[in-house]
């Protein structure tokens, strides 16, 4: 299998990260969009110009990180089973997922292009609301976590996959300390194995493609995330 991914992208993160944690075999192949000729070849393979894509032996071609995750769990059912065989417990992962992607990796993206407008066009109703979103997504995981140690339970997750990339960049533009279960939780998942062999390296990318949009990255530690 060949996965296109770019290391600073949350999305391809989680794939990598579901891909470490099965112990799956697969050729890494890292995509820079931003060159017009690798972004030309790529669109060849996803029209949508989108990363990640999963190339299977068979030459099969799936795109969307959640989608890649559930063909590897079919592909490699054995432990860990990051998508649960229990109905009900599976809907709840993919709940959480969607909550992770819809309104916390939504409201991050949202504040941090407000980041990137001129200050007096900051602030406008739409990232009010994306914010708004995203403070009930967080609330939401803090109550999931009572008494967890993973998003949906004691069993590392498709949910945990997503949430471990996206709660990492969150803090750049915004603070979730004031929830004890949810930074407890975001310590536990940046000491995983699989988590931190992913970001380290993402996460050098990641500073790079913001150096050239002249944002300066600083991911704040735990312990000393600045109030928003």
């Amino acid at each position: 299998m060949k996965l296109y991914y770019a290391p600073g992208s949350s999305f391809c993160q989680r794939v990598l990260i579901a891909l470490l944690e099965k112990s799956i075999n697969f050729t890494p192949w890292q995509v820079n969009l931003f060159d017009p000729q690798v972004r030309s070849h790529y669109l060849q393979i996803n029209p949508f110009g989108k990363i990640p894509t999963l190339i299977t032996d068979d030459g099969q071609v799936i795109f969307e990180a959640s989608i890649i995750i559930q063909y590897l769990e079919a592909q490699f059912p054995h432990a860990p089973h990051l998508i649960p065989t229990d109905p009900e417990l599976a809907l709840e992962v993919r709940l959480l997922e969607r909550v992770v992607d819809v309104y916390i990796n939504g409201g991050r993206e949202a504040l941090f292009a407000d980041t990137q407008r001129p200050i007096d066009q900051r602030g406008g109703k739409q990232v009010i609301k994306a914010k708004r979103l995203l403070e009930t997504a967080c609330a939401l995981l803090e109550d999931k976590l009572q008494g967890r140690t993973w998003l949906a339970g004691e069993e590392f997750s498709l949910a945990d996959c997503a949430a471990a990339p996206t709660l990492t960049y969150l803090r750049m533009v915004y603070s979730y300390q004031h929830l004890p279960n949810l930074t407890d939780y975001v310590r536990r998942l940046e000491s995983r194995p699989s988590v931190v062999q992913v970001q380290n390296y993402g996460y050098e990318q990641m500073k790079q493609m913001l150096a050239a949009l002249q944002y300066p990255l600083e991911l704040p530690p735990l312990e000393a995330v600045p109030t928003t």
